[in-house]
This record gives structure tokens, C-alpha cells and sequence, in this order.
């Protein structure tokens, strides 16, 4: 398992795109930089009752998960496209280890980046608002837990790909599948009636996030459901593209 992990490893910071995919999750700061300039500009001219900035990483919390969920199919889709994955398989000779190692691998490498992403959000937010009481400070308990949140839900997102594209074994197809899975329910959430609209607006990844760091008002669940929801979520998921692989390709 270890050389597994080793060889995906390799393999990973081998590919180009995942450079481009890591330096596109920067567009979240520029977002987040806007967002957070705007309504600045708001409260300036109207004063209190503007909504505030807080930790700021929810002004471009979207955009993470879906980037982070490209790397994800990015891993593995192109050895479908090559035919590499068949000298993988029969390298690795238990199609379940493939997986595994390149879930292992997705899922620090975006946890890493998504912590250090939601880091540097959270400090460009606090840098454009400046001294105006609707930032949020390091001191204040939630801001400790929702920056780690953050990288979770980018880790959950990066193995979430990877599964789709297993199991699709098409770069298209899982993209799609990707988009319609992590943003979808955001909008169809707005035509459901209560209580429906909630729980789907809950099991959004960014609204997980939240809640996994116990933000106040943030969805239908505490943090210990919201590592249940994403634990039963990545476990399916990976269950589903283990049996793909073994059935199909092995």
C-alpha cells in the first residue's frame, strides 16, 4: 500500500494540470477580496446593518470544492484516456489499492492546499475590511474551527471527483457529474418548501463546512452529523468506484 501511495504520489506531481488546478484556487482570494471590498463599501455609506464579512471564506466558498474536485478527476481520468490505467492494473494487482492510494494521495494534497487556501481567504477578507467591526478575529472561537472545516470539505472534494471519474471513466462526463453534484442542490434548494429547502441547502459541501465548525445558524445539523453526512458521502462514493474498477477494468 505504502508503494502504492508512493507511485500516485509521483504520478500526480507529475501532471501539469495539477499546477493549474492548484493556482486556479486562487481565484477564491480574488473573490473573496471583491466581495469583501464591496460590502466595505456598503457599510461606509450605510453604516450597521450591512451583513458582515466575518470569516470571509464564505464570500467564495464554492469555488474551492469544485477546483479541488477537478484535481480529483484529473487523477486518474487521463490514465482512462491514455490506457495507462491497464499497466497500473496490472502493476497493482488488487484494483481496490489503485483507489485507495489515489484517494489517499487527492485527499492530502487537497486538504493541505485547502487549509492553506482557506487561510490566506480568511486573512485577505480581514485585510480589506480593515478596522471595521464586521470582520471576524483569530480570537473569536468559530474562526478556529471553520478554517480547518474548509480543508476537510476540499479533501471530501478532491476524493468525490476521483470517484466520479472512476466510475464514468470519461474527463467530461465526471465534470459534469462533479458541477451537477456539488452545485445543483444550491439551486434547487431555492424552489423546495420547508423543510425540504433547508435540508438540501444542509448537504451542500460549503454549508457542510459550516456546520462541521459549528457556525450558528449555518444548517440542520451539528458538526458530529456533519462528519457522519461526509463520512457516509465519501464512503459510498469510493465504495461505488472500488467496485466499478474491480468489475470493469480488473
Amino acid at each position: 500500500m505504502i508503494d502504492a501511495v508512493a507511485s500516485e504520489w509521483l504520478k500526480l506531481r507529475s501532471l501539469r494540470s495539477t499546477y493549474h488546478v492548484l493556482a486556479s484556487t486562487l481565484s477564491a482570494l480574488a473573490l473573496t477580496g471583491f466581495a469583501a471590498f464591496s460590502i466595505s463599501k456598503y457599510f461606509d455609506t450605510k453604516g450597521p446593518g450591512t451583513e458582515p464579512v466575518g470569516t470571509g471564506l464564505a464570500l467564495g466558498a464554492d469555488i474551492p470544492p469544485v477546483l479541488f474536485g477537478v484535481l480529483g478527476v484529473l487523477a486518474i481520468s487521463g490514465e482512462y484516456g491514455t490506457g495507462m490505467i491497464r499497466l497500473t492494473l496490472t502493476t497493482v494487482r488488487r484494483p481496490w489499492i489503485v483507489v485507495a492510494a489515489k484517494a489517499v494521495v487527492v485527499a492530502a494534497v487537497a486538504a493541505i492546499a485547502g487549509q492553506l487556501l482557506a487561510f490566506a481567504t480568511y486573512l485577505t477578507a480581514q485585510a480589506v475590511v480593515g478596522g471595521r467591526p464586521i470582520g471576524a478575529s483569530l480570537s473569536e472561537p468559530a474562526v478556529l474551527t471553520q478554517i480547518p472545516a474548509a480543508g476537510v470539505c476540499c479533501a471530501v472534494a478532491a476524493v468525490t471527483g476521483l470517484s466520479l471519474a472512476t466510475i464514468l471513466r470519461s474527463t467530461p462526463g465526471a465534470l459534469v457529474a462533479l458541477v451537477a453534484l456539488l452545485l445543483v442542490p444550491a439551486g434547487v434548494e431555492r424552489f423546495l418548501p420547508a423543510p425540504w429547502n433547508d435540508l438540501v441547502a444542509s448537504l451542500t459541501l460549503s454549508s457542510l463546512a459550516e456546520q462541521l465548525a459549528g457556525v450558528p445558524g449555518s444548517g440542520a445539523f451539528g458538526p458530529s452529523t456533519a462528519v457522519a453526512v461526509l463520512a457516509v458521502h465519501v464512503t459510498l462514493l469510493l465504495l461505488a468506484a472500488i467496485l466499478a474498477i474491480t468489475k470493469r477494468d480488473a
